[in-house]
């Protein structure tokens, strides 16, 4: 009986992730590419950056690189002994719409809302589009127009872009990154589910000052997810701009880092979207114990203990989740081989559902050494920072 149930609940959740899944492949592709030659609009790109990660100095060439007529980028970093600073101080010199500025450590909120606060401060008044990027990720030829022509056409007060992950070496764990990376970016475009991504999106001037959002960033732990908190609120929707994405490579990395990167972006959505995550957090615990009982079942049923046709079940319910997986594989810019693929969005599922727990126990977050302790909504109650970075600030 129970192993009926198991099966029944299998079959039901797949056809549930089947459906999700092609209803946001769809949105997908019905989203048309949108022109670049938009109506001029004036815009800042705000950059918050910090160091001690990956260079990031191909990702600023790429971003000034960019053909918008008329563009300002403002790099906000926390003081100028991030390692970052040289880095991005070297790259715009002689650019006279760039400029570099130090927000100071941040007490409020996190410190990337620090950043983007005093960039967004540093902005000319002039600018009519707020745009605001990570570091580290590549910026493709025509992305800014892209991203900001919807808005400036009208059509849209928020847009977000995202980003693809591509492995650079033969590791495992960078493909596990990848199948999870495309996996939300599929969930980004599933209708009621679309949110702004923080590293790729942009809103206009006058949207950003009506809807406060500089306000809620000012005791946020988070900017996205914060963001989207506020249009959820004020019944603005997010326009999304899927195929045009941003570049991410990956040499190396560690499951540790990968795991830890997942709790932090579970956490982010517990704090801040309570509902949601009991309701999303249900179904993907509840889709992961179903790929574990199949696994479970179809081996049990190899030797024969357990019923042909629940074995026959669990076996169609792995197929169909295979199925699915490879489907997300087709949107990913890189080739990649079926099994490994496969073999990575496996493993993702087990991270994820430890992660998932993870996130639904700890109080605080963690984040380039920094420890928030976070109340409802997300807003910041407390930081803690180690001593050797306290004294770097004073």
């Amino acid at each position: 009986m129970i192993e009926w149930t198991l099966c029944g609940l299998m079959l039901v959740w797949i056809l549930s992730l089947v459906i999700l899944v092609w209803a946001a492949r769809r949105g997908m592709v019905d989203i048309p590419l949108p022109p670049s030659n938009a109506p001029g609009r004036r815009v800042a790109v705000v950059v918050p950056v910090a160091g001690g990660g990956k260079p990031i100095e191909p990702s600023i060439r790429s971003l000034l690189s960019q053909t918008h007529p008329s563009i300002e980028v403002v790099f906000a970093l926390r003081d100028p002994s991030d390692p970052a600073s040289v880095s991005v101080q070297a790259a715009i010199r002689g650019r006279e719409a760039a400029e570099c500025v130090f927000a100071g450590p941040a007490i409020e909120c996190g410190q990337k809302n620090q950043n983007m606060l005093a960039g967004i401060a540093a902005v000319s008044e002039g600018a009519e589009v707020f745009v605001f990027a990570d570091a580290g990720h590549g910026f493709p030829a025509g992305w800014l127009e892209r991203l900001v022509a919807p808005i400036a056409r009208g059509e849209a007060e928020v847009t977000s872009g995202y980003h693809a992950v591509r492995p650079e070496s033969g590791g495992f764990v960078p493909w596990v990154y990848a199948v999870c990376v495309e996996i939300m970016h599929v969930f980004q475009n599933a209708p009621g589910l679309r949110q702004p991504w923080g590293g790729a999106m942009a809103i206009s001037r006058a949207a950003f000052e009506r809807l406060k959002v500089a306000d809620a960033w000012r005791t946020s732990v988070v900017d996205d997810v914060s963001l989207a908190r506020v249009l959820k609120v004020h019944g603005v929707k997010v326009r999304t701009v899927p195929l045009v994405r941003r570049d991410t490579s990956v040499a190396r990395l560690n499951l540790r880092d990968l795991f830890e990167w997942m709790v932090r972006q579970l956490q982010y959505v517990r704090f801040i979207f309570p509902g949601v995550w009991a309701v999303v957090g249900t179904w993907s615990l509840v889709q992961i114990l179903a790929f574990s009982s199949a696994a479970v079942l179809v081996l049990v049923g190899i030797i024969g203990l357990t019923p042909v046709l629940c074995t026959a079940a669990s076996a169609l319910y792995l197929l169909l989740l295979a199925v699915v997986l490879l489907q997300i594989r087709l949107f990913h810019p890189l080739p990649c081989r079926p099994g490994r693929w496969l073999a990575a969005g496996a493993t993702f599922l087990v991270l994820f559902g430890v992660a998932l727990g993870t996130a639904g126990v700890r109080r605080q977050i963690q984040w380039r050494g920094i420890t928030y302790h976070v109340g409802r909504g997300g807003r910041v109650l407390a930081i803690r920072r180690p001593k050797l970075m306290e004294r770097a600030a004073k």
